[in-house]
């Protein structure tokens, strides 16, 4: 049997960016997930604890949003599924009239500390040179911030920054 070469619809070089982008983001989250079940957390429920943590401790909804770049209704539903699991409560913001303010539950805050191993990650991106770490780093901070400029997004997020 002699190996054909494969030919595809398009030369489009953008489309095969993209397409090398979603199998690369979709591979890393298949694998993040399986890590994440041993503590019956997805990967989104993961980067709002995430958030929540780095934040300090208690955070908005809004903010939360921001961060993961989604939009404020899906992250609202997000956190009722995630307040039934008892990982987080909602309290009134005491800065804001008519808004919350959301921080961990102890239980969510040791799923929080436990979600930080990432060693799927960890074995996945040591593939990488410090310098190509740097690049990578580089480059989808740069298309990111484009990709937002582009939804005329009021802000960016604000993690992870380029030093």
């Amino acid at each position: 049997m002699t190996a054909t070469k494969r030919t595809y619809p398009s030369d489009d070089r953008d489309q095969e960016l993209w397409l090398l982008l979603e199998q690369t983001r979709n591979a890393i989250y298949k694998a993040r997930e399986l890590e994440l079940e041993q503590y019956g957390v997805s990967t989104v429920q993961a980067g709002v604890m995430f958030v929540i943590h780095t934040m300090g401790g208690k955070t908005r909804p809004a903010d939360i949003a921001r961060w993961l770049v989604r939009e404020p209704h899906s992250i609202s539903g997000l956190l009722s599924r995630m307040e039934a699991d008892g990982l987080l409560k909602r309290e009134p913001d005491p800065e804001r009239r008519n808004a919350v303010s959301i921080s961990l539950t102890d239980y969510g805050r040791s799923i929080c500390l436990k979600t930080f191993q990432r060693e799927s990650v960890k074995q996945i991106l040591s593939g990488l040179s410090e310098e190509e770490r740097k690049q990578l780093m580089s480059s989808l901070i740069h298309l990111r911030d484009r990709a937002l400029k582009d939804r005329r997004m009021r802000s960016r997020p604000p993690f992870p920054a380029l030093d």
